[in-house]
Parts: C-alpha cells; sequence; structure tokens
C-alpha cells in the first residue's frame, strides 16, 4: 500500500469535514466548537433518559411507584437529544451513505455530487426550522402542555429549531468549503 495515494483517497475526500479546517475559514472552528458541544449535551440527554426509564422501572415494579409522566419526559428529552445531534453529524460527514453507484467515480465528482446534496439538503434544513419553527408559535400560543405533568410543549421546540438554524448554517458552511475544494 502506498501511503501517499492513500492520503489522496478517502481522506481527502473527508477535507469537507470540521475537523479538517483550513486557515482561510475561521467558521470552521466555531462550527466544530458548537456542534460538538451540541452532541455532547445530547448524548448527555440521553443517558438522562435512561436513568429516568431505569428510575421508573425500578420505582413501577419493585415498590409500585413509577415516577409520574415518566414516558412525557423521556419523550422530550430524547427528541432534544437527537435535534441536537444534527448539526454535528453533518458538520463532521458522518450520515450514512450509500456509495454503490459513486465508487467509481473521481474524487472530484464526489466532490461535486457533495455540493449538491448539501444544496439539497440545506434546502430541506431551512425548510423544516421553518416549519418548526411555525410549530413552535403555534405551541407557545396555544399554551399547549404534556398531558399527565403539564410540561410546556414549546421548550422542546426551542431547541429544534436552534438545531435546525445551526444545521442550514453547517449546510451552507458544507457549500462553500465544497466549492473550494472544487477549485482546488
Amino acid at each position: 500500500m502506498d501511503p501517499e495515494k492513500d492520503a489522496e483517497g478517502p481522506a481527502q475526500r473527508r477535507a469537507l469535514d470540521v475537523g479538517q479546517r483550513d486557515a482561510g475559514y475561521g467558521l470552521s472552528a466555531a462550527v466544530e466548537r458548537i456542534t460538538r458541544w451540541l452532541a455532547i449535551v445530547g448524548g448527555g440527554l440521553l443517558l438522562v433518559a435512561i436513568v429516568l426509564t431505569l428510575v421508573s422501572v425500578i420505582g413501577r415494579y419493585g415498590f409500585s411507584q413509577p415516577l409520574p409522566g415518566d414516558y412525557e419526559i423521556v419523550e422530550i428529552v430524547c427528541a432534544i437529544g437527537v435535534f441536537l445531534f444534527f448539526p454535528y453529524t453533518h458538520a463532521t460527514n458522518s450520515n450514512i451513505t450509500a456509495e454503490f453507484f459513486t465508487s467509481g467515480l473521481s474524487e472530484r465528482s464526489k466532490h461535486f455530487l457533495d455540493v449538491i446534496h448539501d444544496i439539497v439538503f440545506a434546502l430541506v434544513a431551512a425548510l423544516l426550522t421553518w416549519r418548526v419553527g411555525s410549530g413552535l408559535a403555534g405551541k407557545y400560543l396555544n399554551g399547549e402542555t404534556s398531558v399527565l405533568i403539564g410540561i410546556p410543549l414549546w421548550w422542546a421546540y426551542c431547541f429544534a429549531v436552534l438545531s435546525m438554524a445551526l444545521l442550514t448554517i453547517v449546510c451552507l458552511w458544507r457549500i462553500t468549503m465544497g466549492i473550494e475544494a472544487l477549485r482546488r
């Protein structure tokens, strides 16, 4: 195996990832820090959901005292946690891809397809940001709460809107990085 040739293969393609910063892009370091921090918080929230579920199950079957509203709390915490992962996953190019059709393409062609993908993804992320924001406004104005313990639902929507907005920014950032990679 030729290490120089390997360096030009998949590793070079990952040049669009947050971890592979160009000196001219100060935004890269900020995107990396923010998305990584949000993903860590999202992981922490999923751990909280695990602990809440464990406490509730032990309480329910061990002491006939389940945690009130456990389903609602776990549902909201998991939703927030998952939304917090979206920007980091895309910024680090960690989405699941099927490379069956693109495996024979040149790296330049793959970069071009990545840019097209990021353009479409940016449009979808912007649309979802708008729609989730609309849902947030509706939940806030209606004062909608969870059924059992009355948690205001708009709280969770705040995190979803912020995560989707950041995902849109990450998509736009990846588009500029992709275009720059095509120019090289």
